[in-house]
């Protein structure tokens, strides 16, 4: 099933330093862009914004709780 806008995704690409992404991070989906990549917003714990990045739905996989 293809991920769409808010919907609770899992991170599978390899550890992005850069951006402060690992895999298994949960993350949600806040733009589609319709190329096959997404804006997602990662969060801390404290509700806070981890990161925000471009990710390709090849590195996602939607989530369940």
């Amino acid at each position: 099933m293809r991920p769409s806008i808010y919907s609770r995704v899992r991170y599978l690409g390899v550890a992005n330093g850069q951006e402060r992404i690992n895999p298994g991070d949960i993350g949600y989906i806040i733009e589609d862009y319709g190329d096959g990549n997404f804006e997602v917003e990662f969060c801390r714990a404290d509700g806070t914004t981890g990161a925000q990045a471009v990710i390709a739905e090849s590195d996602l996989e939607l989530a369940e709780n």
